[in-house]
């Protein structure tokens, strides 16, 4: 018999477990890349991906609110298509937890090397480096078996610990506020601010975290749209916050960079404390670096927490090894599951220790359970009109097909050879699925994922190289697609796919 975790977690700590999962490596670690490529547009790049996070995060709104149903990036493709895309969506979805977590523990780490010598050397993580992340990692997962409640005082605590640098941050940069760096606002064009945008959407990811642990939610109907609101407006804020700041900051003799110099400042290792200490507010590094340390420990502690769940939700879907549905006869948490995932994020650290190489292949594998969480909203609407929903999107069809498009778009950003390498690995979830089912498959009603997939990896090859990053393979992107044509290609390709997958799932139901 199956057993049921309690539901112990309310609004703020929902709000908490949201903003801890999104805020924690990216706004610390980023800023100097995204100015590398798109100068003070860094700001436009950020407030631009919070608006497309929007589009992605909202559908989960609904869904959660009306389909109270654990694992819910898994669960809701699965009620819209089928146990097959179910399938497909959870296996990239847990690619994306367990190898993101990684990263993320990796940040946490390459940031306590301020403060502890040998725990890193450039990026990388040292052997001993490598050991602290994987006891913390495990210090992490104790703590969520423990209790769901335990793990989300944990992601309380360190969700304010993390705040605060950051608005003493913000608030101290505009004191020393320097605004003829921000002219000019866009020094490598509007194509720069793209890049930076796919940079930085890493930075948003992690909005999923209030659907996932849903069966545990007091009054889901109401807690999750306000709680997904709330995260998301607390989120943006933060970030344009400690953009601005950063960016009025920056004194280009201190922190030894030519002036005006953006695409020298891939050579700042932390670039909020490095601003701070250019200015000679050592006080505010320190500052910048304890909140990195605790920004990150959080992200990393309400990661292992989420990614638990997914296992554990397909599970009690029969979708995956019957085991991983076992939750804790004392704490009611999913202890089997808890310990699988970390025990792959384990693999990952040891394998590759490094995080900008982890964050690439974790944001693409999610983008495809956004598309299709997306996708999902309009097909449920249509297939189960009479299902209470409590928050509704407006203009329903329209946002859907925007917000799909607007993935399909990150999806492509997220550049050659990385787009290929995702959707490789999304991919294997076919001959995965064929070793967990214990149901049947619906091989048409997932159809439209690896033609989606591949569709846009063909656009990366034969598209712009700007969108280009560490290719590792002996082929380049081809650049007959350049912009603007390579995004209205993917546009209308996008459109056909999402007409096709809405069509071919409600036709099945009809």
């Amino acid at each position: 018999m199956i057993q049921q975790v309690k539901k112990k977690i309310g609004l703020w700590t929902l709000v908490s477990l949201g903003v801890g999962s999104i805020i924690g490596s990216g706004i610390f670690a980023l800023p100097a890349a995204m100015g590398a490529v798109a100068g003070p547009g860094l700001i436009l790049a950020i407030l631009l991906a919070g608006i497309i996070a929007i589009f992605l995060a909202l559908p989960y709104a609904e869904l959660g609110a009306a389909f109270p149903l654990e694992g819910g990036p898994y669960a809701f493709p699965r009620l819209s298509m089928g146990n097959l895309t179910g399938f497909l969506m959870g296996w990239g979805f847990f690619l994306y937890l367990f190898i993101g977590t990684a990263g993320i523990i990796n940040i946490f780490v390459l940031y306590s090397g301020f403060y502890i010598p040998g725990l890193v050397i450039g990026s990388t993580l040292t052997p001993l480096g490598i050991t602290i992340a994987v006891l913390f990692l495990w210090i992490f997962t104790i703590i969520n078996i423990f209790g769901v409640q335990w793990g989300g005082l944990y992601s309380v605590i360190t969700t304010i610990g993390k705040l605060i640098p950051m608005v003493i941050f913000g608030f101290v940069g505009f004191m020393f506020f320097q605004g003829g760096n921000f002219v000019p606002f866009m020094p490598f064009g509007f194509t720069g601010v793209t890049l930076a945008v796919t940079l930085f959407f890493w930075s948003y990811t992690g909005f999923e975290a209030i659907v996932v642990p849903t069966g545990e939610v007091k009054n889901p109907s109401k807690t999750i749209p306000l709680a997904m609101i709330l995260t998301l407006l607390i989120t943006i804020v933060v970030y344009m916050l400690i953009a601005i700041a950063f960016v009025g900051m920056i004194n280009w003799d201190g922190v030894h960079l030519s002036f005006k110099g953006w695409k020298e400042m891939t050579l700042l290792s932390s670039p909020l404390s490095d601003v701070s200490k250019a200015l000679g507010l050592m006080w505010l590094a320190v500052v910048v670096s304890i909140g990195a340390i605790i920004g990150t420990g959080g992200s990393g502690g309400g990661w292992v927490l989420i990614q638990g769940r997914m296992p554990y939700a397909m599970a009690k879907d029969r979708l995956f090894w019957n085991s991983m549905s076992k939750v804790h006869p004392k704490y009611g948490t999913p202890v089997n599951s808890l310990i699988f995932s970390s025990f792959l994020t384990t693999i990952v650290l040891i394998a590759i220790p490094n995080f900008p190489s982890v964050a690439l292949v974790a944001t693409v594998t999610v983008l495809v359970p956004y598309a299709a969480a997306i996708l999902s909203v309009p097909i449920l609407r249509k297939v189960q009109p009479k299902a209470e929903r409590p928050f509704k999107l407006p203009f329903v069809m329209t946002f859907s097909i925007i917000g799909f498009i607007l993935a399909t778009y990150l999806f492509y950003w997220g550049t050659w050879p990385w787009t290929l390498v995702g959707a490789l690995l999304v991919l294997t979830g076919y001959p995965a699925f064929l070793f967990v089912k214990e149901k049947e498959a619906d091989w048409k009603k997932s159809l439209w994922i690896p033609v989606y997939i591949m569709g846009i990896v063909l656009v990366s090859f034969l598209g712009d190289p700007k969108f280009m990053f560490n290719n590792f393979l002996p082929w380049s992107p081809l650049g007959y697609l350049t912009m603007p044509y390579d995004l209205v290609i993917l546009a209308i390709f996008a459109i056909i796919i999402f007409t096709w997958a809405y069509k071919q799932n409600i036709k099945v139901r009809e």
